[in-house]
């Protein structure tokens, strides 16, 4: 495939007054709304009877800060720099916006802003004293989980009956077999969906094995617009040898997203591609439904809960199995202050050396979701045919990081198409750039960083 950009700084990133954008539709529809739900939410908890009287009264100051933010947005007001509130990151945020320039809610590049927008409400929270550590998106994350009962009760069981009581990742003869459970299992990653399982349900070894290249697994991967899933399985079966195996994953969102994460783990350690998994959450409440360390302890709270999920026959067996691979350290949960800040992910060398050679020495990082690819790209517009590689910058050739992003497509970004053709059928099939935005098309974008 073609390079395409000759330079990563060419490549401008996408702003909230482009044209028929989406970060131009999501700064005049959806961050107001956003902060309005903030406002909602710390007014319902400070209503609460058994809340403390201070508490409520500095909800209400909280509440017109929050206010503020979303009258500045729906005015088109000037980002203005963050006033401190004792963390040692807004002198970097107020530098780059300093080096961005003068820019207004709907005329500024969209990572920065929505970032931005995000650091400001916790800014509110960090300057109080009974809501520090509040999260103003629980109550949301919380509801949205529930909501997916069916789905978990669903997964765990094909997880119980397909993956855990099954001796695929001994059997060495099985070799097509355990790359079709690999497809399964990445996908189901991918797409944080459990019906992606259904081609799992009560089917041996020797039907795994012949469903490889067959129509239904073609039909799941078909709106897959990048997919480096062969070129995944090829470095795992290359380097299996290797003593240690630990795999990083950068998070995405809580709920239903963080348990199919947690069972993907628990499948990358069961299986034997993995000798460990380390989990990098956010610092504080981040894009609505990004995960925090606090939401794996929500996420079991809730699996616990024979409220939540009262089908208990397979949750009973999965839960224990899952709570002790973290106890027994196999899988860890670690958070990194980069992860929150404006900064592309090429900025990584630079501005987070230490988590960047963190990175260098894991066999593999996988990066989930939107967000983390509009940042391993450094959100810019570049032709869909530029090679993943070359977007991700100083992440890319020759870095030494062996990276995979899951995403589905939710933004103006994407890359790694293979040709111009399938870019213009792509185009037909859903038109106006659909296919980069609705989240109905994904990647599954590999480098090697060779």
């Amino acid at each position: 495939m073609p390079s395409v950009a000759r330079n990563v700084h060419d490549v401008r990133a996408v702003w909230t007054s482009e044209e028929g954008s989406m970060a131009k539709e999501t700064a005049e529809t959806r961050w107001a709304k956003i902060i309005q739900g903030t406002v909602d939410d710390i007014g319902e908890t400070a209503a609460a009877e058994d809340v403390d009287n201070q508490k409520r009264v500095e909800s209400i100051a909280i509440q017109i800060a929050l206010k503020e933010i979303k009258e500045n947005i729906k005015q088109n007001k000037a980002l203005t720099p963050l006033q401190d509130d004792g963390k040692p990151d807004i002198q970097e945020w107020n530098k780059q916006l300093a080096a961005i320039g003068g820019c207004s809610w709907i005329n500024c590049p969209w990572l920065f802003g929505e970032c931005y927008m995000y650091r400001r409400i916790q800014r509110i929270l960090n300057s109080s004293k009974h809501w520090k550590n509040y999260d103003v998106f629980k109550r949301q994350k919380d509801s949205t989980f529930v909501k997916s009962r069916a789905a978990v009760a669903e997964l765990a069981s094909r997880y119980v009956q397909v993956v855990a009581d099954t001796t695929l990742a001994q059997t060495e003869s099985k070799e097509e077999a355990k790359k079709v459970l690999f497809i399964e299992m990445t996908e189901i990653a991918l797409w944080g969906n459990a019906t992606d399982l259904s081609l799992l349900a009560n089917l041996t070894l020797e039907d795994l094995q012949k469903l490889q290249g067959s129509e239904a697994i073609q039909k799941s991967q078909r709106n897959i617009v990048d997919n480096d899933t062969d070129d995944v399985w090829g470095y795992l079966q290359r380097t299996a040898g290797q003593t240690s195996r630990q795999i990083d994953i950068v998070l995405d969102n809580a709920g239903f997203e963080l348990f199919t994460d947690v069972l993907y783990a628990a499948y990358l350690l069961d299986s034997g591609i993995s000798t460990s998994v380390r989990l990098h959450a956010k610092e504080f409440p981040w894009f609505v439904s990004d995960v925090t360390a606090s939401d794996v302890d929500s996420l079991f709270e809730h699996l616990d809960s024979g409220e939540c999920f009262p089908d208990r026959e397979y949750l009973d067996q999965l839960v224990p199995r899952l709570r002790k691979l973290f106890q027994s350290g196999a899988i860890t949960i670690t958070s990194d202050p980069f992860w929150t800040t404006p900064f592309s992910f090429h900025e990584m060398p630079s501005k987070a050396p230490a988590l960047f050679k963190e990175l260098q020495n894991s066999y593999m990082v996988i990066f989930k979701g939107d967000l983390n690819y509009r940042k391993l790209t450094r959100d810019g517009l570049w032709p869909h045919i530029t090679t993943y590689e070359e977007a991700l910058g100083p992440l890319g050739k020759q870095s030494g990081v062996k990276i995979l992003a899951l995403r589905t497509n939710k933004s103006d970004v994407c890359v790694g198409v293979s040709n111009q053709s399938k870019v213009d059928r792509l185009n037909e099939e859903a038109p106006g750039g659909a296919w980069i935005r609705n989240g109905k098309y994904a990647v599954v974008s590999f480098n090697e960083g060779q």
